[in-house]
């Protein structure tokens, strides 16, 4: 009995020598430090009339809001198509003035906030919006 333990001991010490080794492979430097760049986040402002425009028209995203998600379609003429996972398809209006962004869904109320980016997705009134990128 004592043998076996002493086997069982040995060979887990092995394992777990075998574990503690660092990364094998090339690692690539620069002067020292990673050659990967830290990245940077983003600064987040509140977007003008202008921008918003820029940013939504003629592009589709993945919207996520509190009452669905899915996705959305802005048009120039401040119309927009969308198609939520639970709901199904429909049709809004959007519009923007100054920094604000307003939708309104269907026989919804209009909604209204800001418009502003976080760097990978924008958030418009009640929505978050990730660019579909074909």
């Amino acid at each position: 009995m004592r043998r076996s333990s002493v086997l069982y001991c040995l060979s887990a010490s092995l394992l777990l020598g075998a574990c503690a080794t660092g990364p094998k492979g090339i690692r690539i430097v620069n002067e020292g430090s990673s050659a990967v760049p830290v990245q940077q986040g983003a600064t987040i402002r509140n977007f003008t009339a202008g921008e918003i425009q820029a940013a939504i028209v003629g592009k589709t995203f993945q919207y996520t809001r509190p009452d669905g998600n899915g996705f959305i379609s802005y048009n120039a003429d401040g119309s927009f198509d969308f198609q939520d996972d639970t709901k199904g398809s429909g049709a809004g209006r959007w519009t923007a003035n100054g920094e604000q962004f307003c939708e309104t869904f269907g026989k919804k109320p209009m909604e209204c906030g800001v418009f502003k980016n976080t760097g990978d997705a924008y958030f418009a009134a009640n929505s978050r919006l990730v660019e579909m990128k074909v």
